[in-house]
């Protein structure tokens, strides 16, 4: 008897604990909704991925999330139409390319080669080849669009938020762009 009100005790605290913390979870995911307006031009929908990074000139920034701190910078992906895809490391977000290259930010981490494929109502980019000659695969999977300010540099950004998956290890961030 006294064993069964224990084990009624443990399940009742880890059904309050697992309640408790499904609703944390709710409550953050709102509080990042403000960033997340839907792109208003239309070659940067969903569906439109790969058209919108390949035909686009601009730096294409992978980071935490739009506000993230880091000491060390960020990753910026540039695309080019034939699916090759040269990675810098910076510091900031710039506004333009040519704003980052004229303040010397970008440093040159390898080139990779990326393929696009639509897996469900998501879409697939798979990336191979060398950062800082290693060889390296990674794979972002991109959940859906975002809209947000960037508050350190004030600049508008658009992008995705993605799945990120390096050697099986997935975090959550986001792949943005510099103004339209």
């Amino acid at each position: 008897m006294k064993k069964t009100r224990t084990l009624a005790a443990v399940f009742s605290l880890l059904a309050i604990l697992t309640i408790g913390l499904a609703g944390c979870s709710s409550k953050s995911s709102k509080s990042g909704s403000t960033q997340q307006a839907s792109f208003k031009n239309k070659t940067t929908k969903k569906a439109d991925v790969k058209s919108t990074l390949t035909k686009s000139t601009k730096l294409w920034y992978v980071t935490g999330a739009v506000n993230a701190k880091s000491n060390s910078g960020m990753e910026a992906y540039r695309f080019n139409k034939n699916g090759k895809v040269t990675v810098y490391n910076v510091n900031k977000f710039y506004k333009t390319y040519a704003a980052a290259k004229k303040a010397n930010a970008l440093n040159k981490s390898g080139v990779l080669k990326a393929t696009f494929k639509t897996k469900g109502d998501d879409t697939v980019i798979n990336f191979k080849g060398k950062l800082s000659d290693i060889p390296m695969t990674q794979k972002f999977t991109v959940k859906k669009t975002l809209t947000g300010t960037n508050k350190a540099t004030k600049l508008k950004v658009a992008g995705y938020h993605i799945s990120r998956d390096i050697d099986n290890d997935v975090t959550q961030a986001v792949m943005v762009k510099v103004g339209n």
